[in-house]
């Protein structure tokens, strides 16, 4: 029986979208079908999803972002005040968006999403959020933002205020798991900062979200703290120590290659935190080598309590439904296996 308090076979959320989703979406662009019946198609295969991954026995369930235009739309669809800068992409490929106007809550974040996902399964649910740390790096403008709000900071704090009051509703739904995605702390970490929010108000925001947060013992928040990207430079590990010691249950890291390994950064998670080490990766088909997979795993464990771990690929197969997907769906499900290989090798039938 596993541990769902540990959650150790994970996944980051973002699965490789469905082709009848794929083309729902396009039919929905021409006019073909209505917004109702892509709604429809999305249950279906977010039920399909569901099955998948209780085949794979993975310790909690998403609904793979199969409803996201990328990783952050429960935000920037559901919060009044963002607008779409149209034909304009970031350098990661993902679509901009600014804050024009004062935030406002349009409609629940994640709650309808999640509703569908606990009626459909028995098994802890988990909920991904981009982190308003995240979303204000990335939507504020000098320009147009600064109308509402004098600066970044100022938008996360924002931004963090609804956020509280989202998870406190997801927890009172029954969502079990929660994890916040902020890709830039990998390159805070290596001394890469934001020009428009330091590092310390990064760490500041993300931690007011959870920071006096009341839960049940097996309700976990987690932190995804890096994607993967920026290895090649060197650790700042007096800020690797203040991210770890903010509020989080869980730290996500990457810990797919030499380069991730090399950074160490399982090593510096407090005792009595967890840690969710991304073991494969998510970008190549290619599976990985068992016996340095688990030498890895092992190094870990060195330092941690076998309760304070768990598995997962690197980042999310498929972050935007507008992005090519680097694997198949067959080629997806063959990495998650390995995932499960991996924690039965390590736990046994306790995984």
């Amino acid at each position: 029986m596993a541990n769902y308090f540990a959650y150790r076979i994970d996944n980051h959320g973002g699965a490789v979208r469905p082709k009848l989703l794929q083309q729902a979406r396009d039919q929905l662009r021409a006019g073909e079908i209505t917004a109702d019946e892509l709604a429809a198609i999305e249950d279906e295969q977010i039920q399909e999803w569901i099955t998948t991954q209780r085949h794979l026995t993975l310790s909690c369930l998403s609904d793979g972002g199969y409803r996201n235009g990328d990783y952050r739309s429960p935000v920037l669809w559901n919060v009044q005040g963002f607008t779409r800068a149209q034909g304009q992409m970031s350098d990661a490929g993902f679509g901009t968006w600014i804050v024009d106007g004062p935030l406002k809550l349009k409609s629940p974040i994640a709650a309808d999403a999640a509703s569908f996902m606990l009626e459909h399964t028995g098994f802890p649910v988990k909920v991904n959020l981009p982190s308003p740390a995240h979303i204000a790096a990335q939507c504020y403008d000098e320009l147009k933002t600064v109308r509402a709000y004098p600066g970044a900071a100022a938008l996360g704090d924002a931004l963090a205020e609804l956020m509280v009051e989202e998870i406190e509703h997801l927890f009172e739904l029954g969502v079990k798991f929660i994890q916040f995605d902020n890709p830039d702390y990998s390159a805070y970490l290596v001394g890469r900062d934001n020009p428009l929010l330091t590092f310390d108000e990064a760490v500041q925001i993300d931690n007011a979200v959870i920071a006096g947060l009341e839960k049940e013992e097996d309700q976990k928040v987690a932190l995804a703290t890096g994607w993967g990207d920026n290895l090649d430079g060197d650790v700042d590990y007096a800020r690797v120590e203040k991210l770890f010691a903010t509020s989080y249950d869980k730290f996500t890291v990457p810990f797919h290659n030499e380069a991730a390994v090399a950074q160490d950064l399982p090593r510096y998670v407090p005792e009595g935190k967890q840690v969710s080490l991304g073991i494969v990766d998510a970008t190549t088909p290619a599976l990985e080598d068992i016996d340095t997979v688990v030498k890895r795993i092992e190094d870990v464990i060195d330092v941690h309590d076998y309760d304070a771990i768990g598995l997962l690929p690197q980042r999310p197969f498929q972050a935007a439904h507008y992005q090519p997907a680097a694997l198949t769906q067959e080629e997806q499900r063959k990495k998650l296996e390995q995932v499960e290989i991996f924690a039965t090798m390590i736990w046994g039938n306790e995984a």
